[in-house]
C-alpha cells in the first residue's frame, strides 16, 4: 500500500489572534444517543413521566458498507460483523482482488455473491483503516505452530504497541538526538513522587485506566483508533521531551527529579515545545497532512498557546497539589514561592524590588484564575487521559478561523465527528457511563474556563510588552499571541 510521502509543515506565517470557539451544541449534536445505541426494551415503546429525556425510540446504526444492521464501530466505520470479518481477513491475509466488472459492482447485503474487490474498495472509502488491523488476532496464518507455551505471569506483560503507519513512522521531525527505547511504554518515565504524599503512588498522568476492575473491553486501534493513536504518539512526544529538555550533565536514561523553574526558563521550555507539539499533531491526524501550508498555519497558530496551557492544568490536576504548576518538562512553577520566579523577569538585570513587585502584581492573578477555573474544575471532572486527547481534537479542529477555508472546516468536522463516537464508544463501554452524554457536556464545558485562563494570560503579557514591565524574549511574545516565525 503506497503513501504519499509527507512533508514537514513550512515556517508558521502571521495572522490574528485565535478568535472563540463554541463547541458546546456541535458536540451534543453529534452523539444523539441513537447514533451509536441500538434499541433495547429499555429504550423503546412509551416514554415514563419519571424519564421525560428518555427517547422513544433508539435506531440501530447501519453498517456502511453492506447497509446490514451495523455492529459498532470497527477499524474506524461503523461495520457489521460480516463487513468487519471480511475486512479483518484480507488486510490480515494481503489479500488481492480483482474486479471483473471494471470496479462498479454493487455491494449490498441483499446480494449473495458480492464482489470482494468492490467490498475491500467501499470498506476503504468508507473509512476502515488496515492499518488498525492487529495481525495477532487472526489465527488463520498460524498454522506452523505445533507447540502451545504453558501459562506463566510473565507472559502477562502488556505488548509494546504496535507501529502505527509508515506515515506516522516517516512524519518528519525536528528531533535529532537519540530517544531511548523502555520496556513499559505504558508506565511514566518520570518521578513525580515530590508532588504526592507519602501515602500515594508515584504520579503518572497517561497511564491506561488500569485500575477499573472487570472491565472486558479496553481502548485499543480497533475499538478506538484516533484516540488510541493519539495517546501512542503522545508517549512518543514524551520520549522526545527527555531529550529536548534534558538539562546538561543530567542522563535520559535515568528518572528526572523535577525542580522549581524561574520565568526565563519556563519561556525557554514554551518555545521549544513549539516544534515537539507540531510533530505531535501529524503524527496524530492523517487528514492534517494533506491540508494546504496556509490551512496548518491557521489551525496550528490557533492551537497552540490552547494546548500549553490545558495540558499543564491536566498534569497540574493528576500531580494531586495544588501549590504547583506542572510544566511540558517535568520542571515546575512554585505558586508558593513566586519570588524567585520573577527575579530574572525584569528589563534591569538589578530588577529593583519595585519593579519585582510590578511583575508579582501583573502575573499572579493569572496564575490564580488558571488555578481557580480551570485546575479546579478538571478536579472536580477527574478528566482522564482519553477525555483529554478528546478536547485536544475539539481544541485543534476549530471552526469559522479567520482564513479558514470551506474545505478545512469540513475536514475538521469529520475529525471532531470521530472522536466524539469514539468518546462515546469509551464512555459507555469502558468507563460504564450511564448517560454518557452528560459527561460530554460536562467535558465540553472545560473549553470556557480554558478560553478565560487564555485570554486573561495573553492579555497580560501584552501589557508587560507595551509598558516593558519586565523582558519578554521576543519568540515567546509571538508565540503566545498565536504568531510564528
Amino acid at each position: 500500500m503506497m503513501h504519499q510521502e509527507e512533508k514537514k509543515p513550512e515556517p508558521f506565517l502571521s495572522i490574528q489572534p485565535p478568535c472563540h470557539m463554541d463547541p458546546v451544541e456541535e458536540v451534543v449534536s453529534m452523539l444523539r444517543p441513537e447514533k451509536f445505541e441500538p434499541a433495547s426494551p429499555s429504550t423503546t415503546g412509551t416514554m415514563s413521566p419519571s424519564a421525560p429525556f428518555r427517547a422513544v425510540r433508539y435506531e440501530k446504526p447501519k453498517c456502511a458498507v453492506c447497509l446490514e444492521d451495523g455492529d459498532g464501530l470497527h477499524f474506524g466505520a461503523e461495520a457489521c460483523r460480516a463487513c468487519t470479518a471480511f475486512f479483518r481477513r484480507s488486510v490480515a491475509l494481503n489479500k488481492k482482488y480483482e474486479c471483473r466488472a471494471g470496479g462498479n459492482c454493487q455491494v449490498a447485503s441483499n446480494i449473495r455473491c458480492m464482489c470482494r474487490a468492490c467490498r475491500f474498495t467501499k470498506c476503504r472509502n468508507v473509512g476502515m483503516n488496515p492499518e488498525c488491523v492487529q495481525n495477532r488476532r487472526d489465527t488463520t496464518g498460524a498454522r506452523e505452530m505445533t507447540e502451545t507455551k504453558p501459562f506463566t505471569l510473565t507472559n502477562c506483560s502488556p505488548p509494546p504497541p504496535p507501529t502505527l503507519s509508515s506515515s506516522s513512522s516517516s512524519a518528519p521531525s525536528s528531533i535529532h538526538a537519540p530517544v531511548p527505547v523502555h520496556q513499559n511504554n505504558r508506565t511514566s518515565l518520570l518521578d513525580f513522587s515530590l508532588f504526592k504524599s507519602e501515602s500515594t503512588s508515584s504520579f503518572s498522568p497517561f497511564s491506561l485506566p488500569a485500575s477499573l476492575p472487570g472491565l472486558i473491553i479496553t481502548p485499543s486501534l480497533d475499538t478506538m483508533p484516533l484516540l488510541e493513536r493519539m495517546r501512542m504518539n503522545y508517549e512518543k512526544m514524551e520520549n522526545a521531551r527527555t531529550v529536548i529538555h534534558r538539562r546538561d550533565g543530567e542522563s535520559i536514561f535515568q528518572q528526572k527529579v523535577p525542580r522549581s523553574l524561574n520565568f526565563r526558563e519556563a519561556t525557554e521550555v514554551t518555545s521549544k515545545e513549539v516544534a515537539l507539539v507540531a510533530d505531535w499533531v501529524e503524527w496524530c491526524f492523517d487528514d492534517f497532512s494533506v491540508l494546504p501550508t496556509d490551512q496548518k498555519t491557521i489551525l496550528f497558530q490557533n492551537f497552540f498557546v490552547y494546548f500549553s496551557m490545558l495540558e499543564k492544568s491536566f498534569m497540574t490536576m493528576k500531580s494531586g497539589k495544588d501549590n504547583v504548576m506542572i510544566m511540558a518538562s517535568k520542571d515546575y512553577i512554585d505558586y508558593d514561592n513566586l519570588e524567585p520566579f520573577f527575579r530574572e523577569c525584569g528589563s534591569d538585570p538589578a530588577c529593583p524590588p519595585d519593579e519585582l513587585a510590578k511583575c508579582f502584581s501583573l502575573i499572579k492573578p493569572s496564575f490564580e484564575l488558571q488555578r481557580r477555573s480551570l485546575i479546579n474544575l478538571m478536579k472536580i471532572e477527574n478528566l482522564d487521559q482519553y477525555e483529554f486527547f478528546a478536547i485536544c481534537v475539539m481544541l485543534f479542529w476549530d471552526y469559522g478561523l479567520e482564513g479558514q477555508s470551506d474545505d478545512c472546516n469540513e475536514v475538521g468536522r469529520k475529525v471532531k465527528h470521530q472522536a466524539a463516537r469514539e468518546m462515546a464508544f469509551y464512555l459507555r463501554h469502558v468507563k460504564k457511563h450511564e448517560e454518557p452524554l452528560y459527561r460530554l457536556a460536562n467535558m465540553v464545558a472545560i473549553l470556557p474556563s480554558l478560553q478565560r485562563a487564555v485570554r486573561r494570560f495573553q492579555e497580560d503579557i501584552q501589557m508587560a510588552h507595551i509598558f516593558n514591565i519586565y523582558a519578554l524574549p521576543a519568540d515567546f511574545f509571538n508565540i503566545v499571541n498565536g504568531r510564528f516565525s
